[in-house]
Parts: C-alpha cells; sequence; structure tokens
C-alpha cells in the first residue's frame, strides 16, 4: 500500500507546514494500519528511512494493494490491526522495543516483505 502526504498534522493534533521526516506530495510505503476506539495511525517509511507513526488523515491512498504478508487482528478490545502477521502477535511491541532479537528480526521481516510487495509486478 501506497499513500501520498496531503497535510501535516503534528504529534499535538495541529496542521503545520512542515514537520521533520515527512513532505506533502511525497509518497510513503505503508506498513501498518491500526485503529482503535480512541486512536489510529498508520506507520510509514518516512523521508529519512524511519518507520514511524503518523494519523491517516495526512494521506490519500496512491495504490491500495494490500501486501501479502499482511495478516487482520480483530481484538475483543475492538481495536483492528493489519500488518505483517508476526507484528500482530500479543507482546510483540513490548518485545520489539525491549530490542528481544527474535522480535527485531521478526519486524524487519515483514518490513522487508511490505517493501518488496512494493516493487513486485
Amino acid at each position: 500500500m501506497l499513500v501520498r502526504c496531503v497535510r501535516i498534522i503534528d504529534a499535538f493534533g495541529d496542521l503545520v507546514d512542515t514537520y521533520p521526516g515527512m513532505t506533502v506530495g511525497r509518497s510513503y510505503p505503508v506498513l501498518e494500519i491500526s485503529y482503535w476506539a480512541d486512536a489510529y495511525y498508520v506507520r510509514v517509511v518516512d523521508d529519512e528511512g524511519t518507520d514511524s507513526i503518523w494519523s491517516p488523515e495526512m494521506f490519500e491512498t496512491v495504490d491500495g494493494r494490500i501486501p501479502t504478508c499482511w495478516s487482520v487482528a480483530l481484538d475483543s478490545d475492538g481495536s483492528l490491526r493489519l500488518a505483517p502477521r508476526p507484528w500482530l502477535r500479543q507482546g510483540f511491541w513490548t518485545d520489539q522495543f525491549s530490542e528481544e532479537p527474535a522480535a527485531l528480526a521478526e519486524y524487519e521481516q515483514g518490513r522487508a516483505a511490505v517493501l518488496a510487495d512494493l516493487t513486485a509486478d
């Protein structure tokens, strides 16, 4: 999935002209989409090559093909997440941020698979 930035919303929810890592008019690969009742975001590879989360309200869809490595998780808390399957397991993000080797490897494999899907055809 590929999206184009049409506006920039900062971490406080304010519309801004510029922000590090994001450029209006530029397209970005989507690594993950997450939705909860009180929050939602897309994880994209930003201008600096960093994976970062942003408000979906900043983007329009350029290429809506769903990466083949994505799975969907609908949880009892009402959350809905689309991401590489290993990223959806309970505790994955805790392990990844704690730099557990297996989670770091799963993250890199998922990221590579999503990016490879964008160039396939």
